[in-house]
């Protein structure tokens, strides 16, 4: 036995003989113990939520040809990349483990707050979304650091369900690997035992009309009066299909995408006329199902049954554009709904060359500005640039412009500079329930914050 050998065996028993807590970040593989199965046991038993969050890579139709040492490097990379990121988002006590199910299937289990005998297992909060798409988003741009020749092939999906079961008597080592499963299923609708049970969740969410649509106030940034609503949609409670991702991509994969949008407008106009909404509505909808021969007359006849709604009051958010094969077909199709007084927006603006291309080929009513151009916008000079043109060219088109993701005052005050319109974010309000007129007081405060902030009221 070479001297090599016997320090790793030295370093694998010394290892082996650490508590679980010292070995959370990508543990070696034991024959006696799974500290991850451990440490998730243990937040189980003291009844706190536990979140499982998966990233993969996927190098979409070249995976067979990626070359063993390019994996290995890859692996290595998003190891360390993976950790670093995590442990600056959400510090040490939040996180239970991070571990590599199979060759580029990283895990993260993040604990939450504890729960009360009575209440129900929550789900991944809306608020955590954001966070993991910042970690992505880094994990990415580190992968690509590491194997510049490979960064148009690859890209991380993500998927992230909360780690709970109706069987009390299901062993946690079972619990985390349908967890895992159930992640699998909804980032990339491989066919698994879970993937078919979610179909029929799918399915049956939809028959039963078993979604809830909140709504994200739009703000007049002059004024601090809210100008519009973006209906946001969710899934059942107590469903891995609760938030918005995870729903409309697991109803892409399983070909019920237009179903469930046919249902989330019905709903929407339903609430909105429930509440005598007067102010613009936004409903998000993809091309395809813009493009279906029924949603124009399905639309219609919801509205019809609301007359205190009309179409002028509703704006088509265009999402997933890259589904727009035919274009001049899709001009045609806005000019339909056009010609019956519904307006368009277009979301993602500046997040890249393709987004401001559409801008310029559908020429919508409004642009939403995306959010990765709005944080810190205040203190980043290239992004002040960047916003000024995209305000310069929705002028000479006669856009109106929402900036989406605003958190702070002074991101808010810049934009104000620069001549934007309105506001979307967390600094405004998180999404709610849909309000009567008479229910928002919540907002007299950022009224009055954002009028004192432009002198229209005494300090």
């Amino acid at each position: 036995m070479n001297f090599r050998t016997l320090v790793d065996r030295f370093t694998l028993i010394s290892k082996m003989m650490l508590p679980d807590r010292s070995l959370k970040y990508f543990p070696p593989d034991f024959t006696m113990r799974r500290p991850i199965v451990s440490l998730l046991d243990k937040r189980m038993k003291q009844r706190k939520e536990c979140y499982l969050i998966l990233f993969r890579l996927e190098f979409s139709q070249l995976q067979q040809e990626v070359p063993e040492e390019v994996w290995s490097g890859l692996q290595e990379c998003g190891r360390r990349h993976l950790r670093l990121s995590v442990m600056i988002t959400f510090g040490e006590n939040k996180v239970i483990a991070i571990d590599q199910f199979d060759k580029m299937d990283f895990v993260l289990l993040l604990e939450g707050r504890k729960r009360s005998e009575k209440e129900q297992e929550r789900l991944v909060p809306i608020e955590l979304k954001a966070s993991l798409d910042k970690i992505r988003n880094e994990l990415e741009i580190g992968l690509a650091g590491n194997q510049p020749d490979w960064r148009n092939s690859m890209r991380v999906v993500t998927a992230s369900v909360p780690i709970h079961s109706d069987n009390p008597h299901l062993r946690t080592e079972r619990l985390l690997f349908e967890s895992y499963q159930s992640a699998l299923a909804l980032a990339t609708g491989v066919l698994t035992p879970q993937m078919e049970n979610l179909r029929r969740q799918m399915e049956q969410v939809i028959n039963e009309g078993s979604i809830s649509v909140l709504a994200q106030p739009i703000m007049n940034l002059t004024s601090g009066d809210v100008h519009g609503w973006e209906i946001l949609t969710r899934g059942p409670v107590g469903s891995v299909l609760h938030l918005p991702d995870e729903l409309f991509q697991f109803a892409a994969q399983t070909r019920l995408l237009s179903r469930l949008e046919f249902l989330v407008v019905k709903r929407a106009l339903e609430e909105i006329s429930d509440r005598n909404i007067k102010e613009p509505v936004f409903l998000n909808v993809t091309a395809i199902t813009l493009s279906h021969p029924l949603f124009l007359s399905h639309v219609l006849q919801c509205l019809k049954q609301h007359p205190s709604l009309s179409p002028q009051q509703v704006y088509f958010e265009i999402t997933e554009r890259h589904q727009i094969t035919n274009l001049d077909a899709m001009l045609d199709i806005l000019r339909t709904y056009r010609l019956q007084g519904f307006r368009f927006a277009v979301d993602d603006a500046g997040s890249g060359y393709s987004s401001l291309q559409w801008i310029g080929e559908l020429v919508p009513e409004l642009i939403k500005i995306d959010r990765s151009v709005i944080r810190h916008v205040d203190r980043i000079a290239i992004k002040e640039s960047l916003l000024r043109a995209i305000v310069t060219a929705a002028r000479e088109i006669k856009c109106e412009i929402v900036a989406e993701g605003v958190e702070s005052e002074e991101e808010a005050d810049m934009l104000f500079k620069l001549d934007v319109d309105m506001g979307q974010g967390f600094y405004f309000a998180r999404p709610n329930v849909l309000l009567h007129e008479h229910e928002r007081d919540m907002f007299k405060e950022t009224k009055v914050r954002i009028q004192h902030r432009r002198g229209m009221v005494a300090s």
